[in-house]
């Protein structure tokens, strides 16, 4: 019977460092896979950022294709008189509108004055037509309050347009979509009273 050998102390001692040599292996192998699942979550990421970026930039844009931002500081106004009414109307009732638009602020504003007195207005809109036709409301400026009457002057509305209160045609539109409606020569203004669904009324130019 031979007797019982020792172990190699030199061959442990490579088995040892083979043994840590995998053990590094696999830990660099782990970080790498970490950092590379880390790299695939932030490019989903910043796709999905980037496409939800163009979302919001085409909702200023109008079907026309002017965008909010494309629009420079300007005034447009009309008047308001009972000939430009349809059917037209005999009074000497007259207002004044005047619209503006501030590039700065990016607000477009208006005032609604009547400088003749109205007998109980109850409604004024701006609407999308040409002179002697009659248009579907896109707008609405003003609306009267229960058992308001008795003839009206001075001003009677103003306010900042918001886009998000736009209605018939322009429902869901911009304010860049009403402005190029202004400019192709296509709204006016209207203030209906008890006895006259348009009373007084004028283009916008």
């Amino acid at each position: 019977m031979q007797p019982e050998m020792d172990p190699d102390p030199l061959a442990m001692e490579r088995a040892r460092r083979r043994q840590q040599r995998a053990e590094r292996v696999q830990r660099r192998r782990l970080a790498l896979g970490v950092i590379v699942l880390g790299l695939i979550v932030l490019i989903v990421a910043l796709a999905i950022g980037l496409s939800g970026g163009d979302e919001t930039a085409t909702t200023t844009t109008s079907s026309t294709g002017v965008s909010n931002d494309d629009l420079v500081s300007a005034t447009y106004s009309a008047t308001l008189v009972g000939a430009d009414a349809v059917p037209q109307v005999n009074t000497v009732a007259a207002a004044d509108f005047i619209l503006t638009y501030d590039a700065d602020t990016k607000e477009l504003s208006f005032v609604l004055e009547i400088t003749k007195g109205l007998t109980s207005p109850t409604a004024a809109s701006v609407y999308e037509g040409t002179p002697g036709t009659s248009g579907a409301a896109v707008y609405t400026l003003f609306v009267a309050e229960a058992g308001s009457e008795g003839t009206k002057t001075g001003i009677l509305a103003q306010d900042i347009i918001d886009e998000a209160k736009l209605i018939g045609p322009l429902a869901g539109g911009t304010i860049a979509e009403l402005v190029q409606l202004i400019k192709d020569g296509n709204a006016y203004v209207s203030i209906s009273n008890k006895t006259h669904l348009d009373a007084i009324r004028g283009p916008i130019n």
